[in-house]
């Protein structure tokens, strides 16, 4: 193939003083290249890789992963900003606080640039030099992750982005004040707006503040992605008041669809606001938690946490990806959530007796006539006691998901099920659903047959949508 066809290059490992690079460099014939991705460790291939790609008329595309070495960002953006047919660029550099100077655009400077990504550390004065220089900008990303001084907005040129719709900004450390006066000097018609905030100004977690702010600054705002994080310390007093989260089930909230969770791994407490989308659970309007990890036992600075959120905000749906919770630790957990309304774990464990304690059996039947969750998706079952003992725990479940079964054991699991049902005279219950890989039709009527003669329901439908068996009664 000759350069002139070649209308794409992707170099998947760094670029050194090879053949490539020599080829790249000296060949005056990729005039039809149009996308090019490239990482350097090495600022003199990269400024040479620049000196060629000048040359390049019809270059719509440019990525450029750099590292392990300073460079002058001045420079590099001094070239870029001056392609004349370039739409998208991203560079990366994992060297912080690079500082960008460039000299304000005038009318005759400006380039075509609708998508702009600066994965390195980028101040809102570097932030308004830059995009001077692209009025058609429409996607920015960029990050500002060092702790400065106030900021200054008789600092900041005016930045005319008229049709940018998507902000998105990484690693930010600023207070929530700075972060309102940036964005208020803007005058944006954003249609989504994300940002991950490192700073530990509890501002953030202020529904009413952001409720005032994008009514004001950003009323057509579509898309919001909020992720806030703190870091667990074994202490016993917290700065951030969890309570806040609260408020972000207020009808401005419900509204736009934006969604609260939280989740806890090791280190971290994390709040996130997000989108809804369509879940097993359905609620938009619910706060989520979701436990990314927990130990075998439930108690000292876990204990801690977990109670300082969980005794102030109402919690609705509870998710644990651990790939087993100890049964005894569920319990104690949904004893802490009384607002509960759905539950999805992966797969439950017993202790080695394959029974609960004392103890934990009290607080069972102590949770049995206060525990209000009505759905449950169980991932994976590995003993059918599981969901007995989830039947127990959640008298008011209406809905019962179980992610895995082997199509041939789904007879015996849906007799023993249902014969469990009509025993214990679960009233509530009314909704099965059954993941069966590999499940036809065949086996769906034998089910029906199997109810019919051994009048296990009476009024229900059951049809399979894929691999689900849906089975509902009245």
């Amino acid at each position: 193939m000759r350069p002139s066809q070649i209308l794409s290059i992707y170099s998947w490992k760094p670029l050194e003083h090879d053949y490539f690079f020599s080829q790249f460099i000296s060949n005056l014939e990729f005039n039809h290249l149009e996308s090019l991705n490239f990482e350097t460790d090495d600022s003199h291939i990269l400024m040479s890789m620049l000196s060629k790609i000048k040359s390049l008329s019809r270059l719509f595309s440019l990525t450029i992963t750099h590292r392990h070495d300073y460079i002058d960002l001045s420079d590099i953006y001094r070239i870029i900003l001056a392609l004349p047919v370039l739409k998208y660029y991203k560079f990366t550099t994992n060297k912080p606080y690079l500082s960008v100077l460039l000299p304000v655009a005038s009318n005759k400077r400006m380039n075509n640039i609708e998508h702009l990504v600066m994965n390195h550390h980028c101040t809102f004065e570097d932030l308004s030099m830059i995009t001077s220089y692209t009025p058609k900008l429409r996607r920015l990303y960029f990050i500002n992750e060092k702790e400065s001084n106030n900021l200054i907005p008789e600092n900041i040129y005016p930045i005319l982005l008229c049709n940018l719709t998507h902000l998105t900004i990484g690693d930010y450390y600023k207070n929530f004040n700075e972060f309102e006066i940036f964005l208020s000097q803007l005058n944006l018609n954003l249609n989504v707006l994300s940002i991950t905030v490192q700073s530990q100004d509890i501002t953030y977690l202020n529904a009413t503040r952001w409720e005032e702010f994008i009514l004001k600054y950003l009323p057509q705002l579509e898309k919001f992605y909020f992720q806030y994080s703190e870091k667990i310390h074994n202490e016993y007093e917290y700065p951030i008041k969890s309570r806040q989260l609260n408020q972000f089930s207020s009808s401005f909230w419900i509204k736009r669809q934006w969604v609260t969770k939280i989740s806890f791994d090791n280190e971290y407490i994390t709040h996130l606001i997000r989108p809804y989308r369509e879940t097993w659970f359905v609620d938009f309007s619910f706060t989520q938690l979701t436990l990314l990890y927990y130990p075998d036992e439930f108690g000292g600075i876990t204990t801690v946490d977990c109670r300082r959120i969980l005794n102030t905000i109402h919690i609705y749906h509870l998710e644990i990806r651990d790939e087993k919770i100890f049964a005894g630790l569920l319990i104690e957990m949904i004893n802490f959530l009384p607002k509960l309304d759905s539950l999805k774990i992966h797969a439950l464990s017993f202790n080695q007796s394959g029974s609960l304690s004392i103890n934990e059996l009290n607080t069972l039947c102590s949770i049995g006539n206060t525990c209000q969750i009505t759905k449950i998706y169980l991932e994976k079952m590995i003993d059918i006691e599981e969901v007995y003992l989830l039947m127990k725990l959640c008298p008011c479940m209406t809905y019962l998901k179980v992610g895995y079964i082997n199509k041939n054991k789904i007879k015996l699991i849906l007799r023993n099920i249902l014969k469990k049902i009509n025993h214990k005279r679960i009233s509530q219950l009314h909704s099965l659903c059954f993941h069966v890989p590999a499940i036809d039709d065949k086996i769906v009527n034998q089910l029906e047959e199997l109810i019919n003669n051994e009048n296990l329901l009476f009024n229900f439908t059951i049809k399979r949508v894929f691999d689900n068996i849906h089975l509902k009664w009245t």
